[in-house]
C-alpha cells in the first residue's frame, strides 16, 4: 500500500483549484492581487452610483453612509498600494544580486543590514534569496511541467505514475515551489525497480534539468532524472554505480543530494570523480521552510552530514567548507544540524559528531555565540549565527548537559562584531535602500479623512462593537445580578448570544466514559465497540462532538447509533453542517438522522442553514423540521434581516424565512427600520413580500449585530 500524499488525489485538487495551490503568491503578488481587486471595486462603485447613493433620498442617512463605504473601500486602496511599495524589495534584491556577482563579499554587503528599516522581510533574508537566486544560474531549470512526460523512469518513485503525470501535466501554471507554501513529502520505495532506476540514464539532453515543485523526493525540493537516480542508487552494487555513471555528468545539486540521501562514501567519491564542476552552491534543498539553511559550497553539505572523509576528499579538490567570522562558519553549521527538536535539546553525540567538531577545532574554525551565564554552578553558551538561518542552541552544565563538554571550548565570535554602516553611501545597495524608504514614506501618508473614516461610519450607523456588547452585559450583571435569556431578548437577541460567549466556561460538559477507547474505536471504525458504549453511558460533550464528525462521515453505519444515544448530550455547536455539502445532509437524512437536534446553546439546524444556503433551508422545510421562534436569541428572520443589511441585497432565504415565522417580533421591526434607514432599496424589496414588516412610526432600529467569533 502506498504511503503518504497520494500525489494523484493532490493533482486533482490542484485541478480543481482548492487551496493546496502549487504555485502561492508570494507576498508581493498577493498584495498586487488585492490592490487589482480593490481598484476594480472602487471602479465598478463609481459607475453604480444607484447603489452607494440611492437617487430616491440624496440627503438621507442612506446616501450619506453610501459615500463613506465608498470612502473606506479608496481609503484601503491607498492602504494596500503603501503595503504593496513597502513589500517590493525589488530595487535592493537587485543591487544585492549584482553586489554578490561583482565579487562584494557578504560581511561588506551585510554592513547596511541597519541603514534603512525594511518591511515584511529582513536584510538578511534578501542577502541569503540573492544568494540563491544566483546560484541557480549554473543549474538549467525547465520551464514547464510538461518535462515529466518526455523524462523516462519516473516510475521508479511509485506515485510518479502515468495516470499522476497526466494530471499534473493538465495542470495550469508552474509547479513551482515557494518559502511558505505548503511542501509535501514523497517517499522513496522500499523495493526500488532496478529497470526504471536504468531507464533515467537515458534521459541524455535533461539529465540535470531541474524541476521546481511542491514536492520533496528524499531531501531535495528539486526534481530531475539525476536526483530520481541518486536518491535510489543505494540499491545498485558500487561496481554497477561505477558503470551506471560512467558515461553521465553530474552537478553540484546532484552530489549535494547524494550526500543528504547518506549514500555510501565509496558511491560518493565515485560521483565526485565523475563531475567536472565541484565549486558553486547546491539550491536543492535551499527553500526548505520548516527547516532553512543555507549551503555556499559542497563541503557545507558534507559538514551538514557530518562526513570527515568527504570534506578531506573536497578539501583535495580546493572546496573548503565556509568560515566567514563576521557572517557565519562551518562550525554553525554543524551546531545547527546538532540541534534536537527545541533550541535546548542536542541530539546524542555519536563519533561522527565529535569527528566533525574535533576537524573544524583543529581547522581553526570558531562559532557565533557567547557565554550568557558564567557561574560555579551555571554555566550557559548560547551559540547562534544572526545571519544563519535557525542556527539559535543554548548548551550548558545545566541544559543539554551531556554535549556541554564538547561545546565547552569553542572559541566563540560575538555576532556584535560585524562591522555595521551609521550612513548612506554612493553604493547601488545604499542608493537602493534609500529609494525604497523614500517610496516608502511617500506611500504611508494617509489623510486626514482616511484617518476618521471608521470613527464616522460607527458613528452614523449606530451599531456596538463586540467588546461593547459585552462590557454592557457585564455592567448590567454588575447592577442587577445574573441575567436571563428572557430578560435580554428584550433589550436584543444577539445580546444572549453575547451572554452565552460570555459564560460559555460555565456550560457544563459532560465528563467522559471509556474516552481512549471511544476514540480509538471511532478511528479505527469498530461500530460494535461505538454502539455498545453509545448504548450504555451518557456521552460527555467531546465523545458526542467525535461521533457526529463520525456519523457525516459514515451515515450509514453510525446514524442509528447516533439517534439511539442515552440521555442524549447536545453537541457543542454544528458549525459542521454550514460547510458540509447538502448532498451529505440527504445521505444523511436517507439514512434516518434527526435534523432536529440543537447544540449547547439551543440553536437548531435553521440557526445553522441560514449560514449555508437557501437550499439548505428549504431541505430542513422539505423535512417539516421545527423552527422554535419562542426560544431567546436570534432566529431565522433575523438573521435574513441581518444578511440583507450586511451585504445590501435581500437574503435570497428570506421568502422561506417569512414562512417560517408564526408572529413578528419587536426585534423583526427594528432590523426592518435599519434597512428602511440605510437600504431603502432593498427595504422596499422586503415590504413586496411582507407589508407587515414594515415598521411603525418612531420604531429604533437595532444597535447590537451577531458575530460568532
Amino acid at each position: 500500500m502506498k504511503k503518504g500524499i497520494s500525489l494523484t488525489v493532490f493533482a486533482g485538487l490542484c485541478a480543481c483549484g482548492t487551496y493546496l495551490i502549487l504555485d502561492k503568491p508570494t507576498p508581493i503578488e498577493a498584495i498586487s492581487n488585492e490592490v487589482s481587486t480593490s481598484s476594480a471595486t472602487v471602479a465598478e462603485q463609481k459607475k453604480a452610483t444607484s447603489f452607494f447613493e440611492p437617487s430616491s433620498q440624496p440627503n438621507s442617512k442612506a446616501s450619506e453612509l453610501a459615500k463613506l463605504k465608498l470612502a473606506k473601500r479608496q481609503c484601503k486602496q491607498q492602504s494596500l498600494k503603501a503595503t504593496q511599495v513597502a513589500a517590493d524589495h525589488s530595487q535592493i534584491e537587485a543591487a544585492i544580486k549584482q553586489a554578490l556577482k561583482d565579487g562584494d563579499s557578504l560581511e561588506d554587503i551585510l554592513s547596511y543590514s541597519e541603514l534603512v528599516k525594511i518591511s515584511y522581510r529582513s536584510f538578511n533574508t534578501l542577502v541569503i534569496n540573492a544568494i540563491k537566486e544566483n546560484a541557480e544560474q549554473q543549474f538549467q531549470y525547465a520551464s514547464s511541467v510538461n518535462i515529466l512526460k518526455s523524462w523516462q523512469g519516473l516510475d521508479v518513485i511509485d506515485y510518479f505514475d502515468t495516470d499522476t503525470i497526466n494530471q499534473l501535466t493538465a495542470i495550469n501554471g508552474p509547479l513551482s515551489q515557494n518559502t511558505g507554501s505548503m511542501m509535501f513529502n514523497v517517499p522513496l520505495p522500499e523495493q526500488v525497480n532496478k529497470t526504471a532506476l536504468y531507464k533515467l540514464l537515458d534521459n541524455n539532453d535533461d539529465f540535470n534539468t531541474y524541476l521546481k515543485t511542491p514536492f520533496k523526493i528524499g531531501p531535495s525540493r528539486l526534481i530531475s532524472p539525476s536526483i530520481f537516480f541518486l536518491a535510489n542508487a543505494h540499491t545498485l552494487s558500487l561496481t554497477e554505480f561505477e558503470n551506471a555513471i560512467s558515461s553521465k555528468e553530474f552537478t553540484v545539486n546532484d552530489i549535494a543530494v547524494a550526500l543528504k540521501s547518506n549514500l555510501p562514501n565509496d558511491y560518493l567519491t565515485a560521483l565526485i570523480s565523475q563531475t567536472a564542476q565541484l565549486g558553486g552552491s547546491p539550491t536543492a534543498m535551499s527553500d526548505d521552510f520548516m527547516d532553512e539553511q543555507l549551503y555556499l559550497n559542497l563541503a557545507d553539505v558534507a559538514v551538514s552530514e557530518f562526513n570527515v572523509p568527504i570534506l578531506k576528499l573536497l578539501s583535495e579538490r580546493g572546496i573548503e567548507p565556509t568560515n566567514q567570522p563576521n557572517v557565519f562558519t562551518a562550525m554553525d553549521i554543524a551546531i545547527v544540524n546538532l540541534k534536537g527538536s527545541s533550541n535546548s535539546e542536542v541530539q546524542p553525540l555519536e563519533s561522527k559528531h565529535l569527528e566533525i567538531l574535533s576537524y573544524l577545532k583543529n581547522k581553526g574554525y570558531r562559532a557565533h555565540g557567547e557565554l550568557v551565564r558564567d557561574t560555579p554552578n551555571d554555566r550557559l553558551l548560547m551559540l547562534k549565527s544572526s545571519f544563519l538561518p535557525s542556527s539559535l542552541l543554548f548548551v550548558g552544565d545545566q541544559v543539554a548537559n551531556d554535549a556541554f563538554s564538547q561545546f565547552k571550548d569553542l572559541k566563540l565570535i560575538p555576532n556584535d562584531q560585524a562591522f555595521k554602516r551609521k550612513e548612506k553611501d554612493n553604493s547601488a545597495i545604499s542608493k537602493a535602500l534609500s529609494a525604497y524608504e523614500k517610496q516608502k514614506q511617500q506611500a504611508k501618508k494617509i489623510t486626514p479623512e482616511c484617518e476618521t473614516i471608521d470613527q464616522r461610519i460607527n458613528s452614523l450607523e449606530a451599531i456596538k462593537t463586540r467588546s461593547q456588547a459585552l462590557e454592557e452585559l457585564e455592567a448590567l450583571e454588575a447592577q442587577q445580578g445574573l441575567l436571563t435569556p428572557d430578560t435580554l431578548q428584550e433589550i436584543d437577541p444577539v445580546q444572549v448570544h453575547n451572554w452565552q460567549f460570555l459564560h460559555l466556561n460555565e456550560y457544563k460538559y459532560q465528563t467522559s466514559t471509556q474516552y481512549q477507547t471511544y476514540k480509538e474505536a471511532l478511528v479505527e471504525k469498530d461500530f460494535n465497540t461505538v454502539a455498545t458504549i453509545t448504548q450504555t453511558a451518557k456521552l460527555s460533550t467531546h465523545q458526542t462532538n467525535m461521533l457526529l464528525a463520525a456519523t457525516i462521515e459514515n451515515a450509514q453505519q453510525l446514524t442509528s447509533i447516533w439517534q439511539n444515544r442515552v440521555a442524549p448530550t447536545a453537541p457543542e455547536n454544528l458549525f459542521v453542517f454550514t460547510k458540509l455539502p447538502l448532498a451529505q445532509w440527504q445521505t444523511l437524512a436517507d439514512s434516518g438522522f434527526d435534523f432536529s437536534l440543537k447544540d449547547m446553546q439551543n440553536n437548531d439546524m435553521y440557526f445553522y442553514a441560514s449560514m449555508h444556503s437557501k437550499e439548505a433551508v428549504k431541505f430542513l422545510m422539505s423535512l417539516a423540521v421545527a423552527h422554535d421562534f419562542s426560544k431567546p436569541g436570534l432566529d431565522i428572520l433575523d438573521q435574513a434581516l441581518e444578511q440583507s443589511y450586511n451585504t445590501q441585497t435581500l437574503a435570497d432565504y428570506m421568502p422561506s424565512a417569512l414562512k417560517l415565522v408564526e408572529q413578528y417580533e419587536p426585534n423583526h421591526f427594528r432590523r426592518a427600520q435599519r434597512l428602511k434607514v440605510f437600504v431603502p432599496d432593498v427595504y422596499e424589496e422586503l415590504i413586496k413580500l411582507e407589508p407587515k414588516l414594515a415598521p411603525k412610526n418612531g420604531t429604533v432600529m437595532n444597535n447590537y449585530q451577531y458575530s460568532a467569533y
